[in-house]
């Protein structure tokens, strides 16, 4: 049962492509999921919400808070009113002193509310923004494989640590702090109107000034977020491949320090250059916002002077109205900024949302079906055909394949590179759903297990071998993680792994590194089967599972394995054909096809496409003189 070759599930996407551009291939085959063009601010926003309601509470107390110290805000011009037109001219010092505290307590009053609004902000905002992070994870994991074999991991990670963070901003400028400036706008301007509505009307006429900026910059506010955030997620790529373990070790092993040098600032100036966009279009919006604060003083106190002159208002009610118009343009110049922030952040939050609304092209069954207690039946393919989604041509990789792996019993999967077995063993996990046909798991379609249960019955070990950066126990361990202690010696004896405890500085507790760089290529696979073993599944899928092993620790393992695999059914992909002599069924693929189907010494007779493959494997031996001996004879 080696595995040995090319074309493992490690590179399940077969045919899919490659190159540094998937993520742009992968927008490119989705955009009938990826929004484009204007954002649409309701559907967003009404989205937005939805993360917002487990909050009401929060937001209750918060816009209680704000309305208070809205109120607390709007009493300091009615004093400072009093002490010009009333204390002043009666020489009442002690009127004037307690108008002179509230001026100092009214304001200190109102900090410490608005403190109090902005922790309760801070906390409703990252409360939304650690959910989202959560129904992303979630959505994303939930995702078929064709969306990771487009998408580069540098992007996703963007969408997660730099969208999702930069969100902070917006909900707490823009969806939390818009209602709090929309209730000091009017209650500003009722007051203002209270005390002389010529000069409420005066200051009101310049508010709609506003509007204009913040259509204006706030599409091109979107704009310029939407290509910064890209630029960092090309940033966050190339970091990633070329800093990363495994990329270090291809640019060193190659000497393309100064290409990737070279790339890595060509990708820097980018997002240089697409930051400094989005900064600058902020800036003169906040130099057009302050040009417009300028207008309605311009116009109270040339008015409000004629008003004076002429006895038709006092001159504590010109003082007052001076400064109910600060604080009537601040809510709006903050108005102005939020709305063009929001507009912004639109672009981040509709990033968030183009991954959300990808499609799960492997659907959870709405009414699962129980896989028995213990197994009865193997594993069913039946007239499967599949074609990998996006692929080029949009060819089926299989053709009408029919097969049964029984029981208990061990079934080969041989054949060139791309011929299509890793395929078949992908469906079999259902890492894929197929085209056409049905393939199905002791009698039930695999569509209608869930796939928690199906897990749980499955296990599989695949060509690429990725370890965590964490100890050799917990990597073992990563299925079953309350496994007990003689659990896990049992399969570390079973996968040939006590020379490797022994030999660790920390035996079980030692870290293997990132992706188990401290281990061989064959240690890693060994840890792989052990994993596998570990989980006890009644079904074993192997894919080249012992390829990077030395022929003593193949032989070893082998003899393991043919055990663990009693009871048990078993599809193995095999590339070194002496490994699967004793297989119960071998299966020939080609170009998507079985095309043989017997026992080693049958397919032998056969004089077919297995012939020639053992043929090419083991002739250079056999004209040293070797003899190979076989299950039922010698050859």
């Amino acid at each position: 049962m080696a595995m040995h070759g090319s074309g493992g599930m490690g590179n399940i996407g077969g045919g899919l492509g490659g190159g540094r551009g998937m993520g742009t291939l992968w927008q490119q085959r989705s955009q009938g999921y990826l929004r484009e063009g204007t954002p649409n601010i309701r559907r967003t926003l009404l989205r937005a919400w939805r993360y917002l309601r487990p909050y009401r509470m929060q937001l209750a107390v918060g816009t209680l808070v704000m309305l208070l110290g809205v109120g607390l805000g709007l009493i300091p011009p009615l004093l400072i009113r009093a002490i010009i037109d009333t204390a002043i001219p009666r020489r009442d010092l002690s009127l004037a002193l307690l108008l002179g505290a509230g001026l100092l307590l009214f304001p200190i009053g109102s900090a410490i509310l608005g403190m109090g609004q902005n922790y309760l902000s801070i906390i409703i905002a990252q409360g939304l923004i650690a959910d989202l992070r959560e129904h992303l994870y979630r959505h994303v994991q939930s995702l078929g494989l064709e969306f990771f074999t487009w998408t580069r991991s540098g992007d996703i990670h963007t969408r997660f640590l730099n969208d999702a963070g930069a969100l902070q901003n917006v909900l707490t400028q823009s969806f939390l702090g818009t209602f709090a400036n929309l209730i000091t706008l009017a209650g500003t301007l009722a007051v203002m109107a209270a005390i002389n509505w010529r000069l409420a009307l005066l200051a009101a006429l310049s508010l709609p000034a506003f509007a204009f900026p913040v259509l204006h910059f706030g599409r091109r506010r979107y704009t310029a977020i939407e290509h910064a955030q890209a630029a960092l997620g090309d940033l966050s790529v190339a970091l990633e491949e070329t800093l990363s373990l495994s990329g270090a070790i291809v640019v060193k092993s190659f000497g393309t320090e100064e290409r990737e040098a070279a790339r890595f600032n060509a990708v820097n100036t980018d997002v240089r250059k697409a930051q400094i966009a989005q900064l600058l279009e902020g800036q003169w919006l906040s130099v057009v916002v302050q040009s417009l604060t300028t207008l309605g003083p311009a116009l109270l106190y040339s008015y409000g002077a004629y008003l004076v002159m002429t006895r038709q208002a006092a001159l504590g009610t010109i003082v007052a109205f001076a400064t109910y118009l600060a604080q009537l343009y601040a809510p709006a110049s903050s108005l102005a900024g939020a709305n063009a922030t929001l507009l912004g952040g639109l672009a981040l939050f509709d990033r968030v949302f183009d991954y959300l609304d990808l499609p799960t092209s492997v659907l959870e069954p709405e009414h699962p079906q129980p896989l028995p207690p213990s197994p009865t039946e193997g594993i069913r393919f039946a007239e499967v055909s599949f074609r990998y989604p996006g692929r080029a041509g949009n060819s089926d990789v299989l053709h009408d394949i029919s097969f049964d792996a029984p029981l208990g019993q061990l079934t080969a999967l041989v054949g060139p590179s791309g011929a299509g077995k890793s395929t078949l063993l992908s469906l079999a996990a259902r890492f894929y759903d197929p085209t056409s046909g049905t393939v199905s798991l002791d009698g039930i379609p695999l569509p209608d297990i869930a796939r928690v249960e199906l897990r749980k019955s499955v296990a599989v070990v695949t060509q690429e071998l990725f370890l965590f950066h964490a100890s050799l126990r917990e990597n073992i361990c990563y299925g079953v993680p309350d496994a007990a202690d003689a659990q896990i010696a049992a399969v570390v004896e079973a996968a040939q792994l006590q020379d490797l405890v022994e030999r660790l500085p920390d035996g079980l507790s030692t870290v293997v590194g990132e992706r188990g760089y401290r281990l061989s290529g064959g240690e890693k696979q060994r840890v792989a089967i052990a994993r596998a073993l570990l989980r006890q599944a009644p079904y074993l899928l192997l894919d080249e599972a012992t390829s990077s092993l030395d022929s003593e620790a193949e032989r070893r393992i082998q003899a393991a394995l043919e055990k663990l695999v009693e009871g048990r059914t078993t599809i193995a992909i095999a590339h070194r054909l002496s490994t699967i002599q004793r297989a119960d069924q071998i299966l020939v693929v080609q170009q998507g096809r079985i095309v043989e189907r017997g026992t080693h010494m049958a397919l032998l007779h056969q004089s077919g496409l297995y012939q020639r493959l053992y043929e090419a494997q083991f002739a250079p031996e056999a004209g040293r003189g070797a003899t190979h001996t076989l299950s039922g004879g010698t050859v």
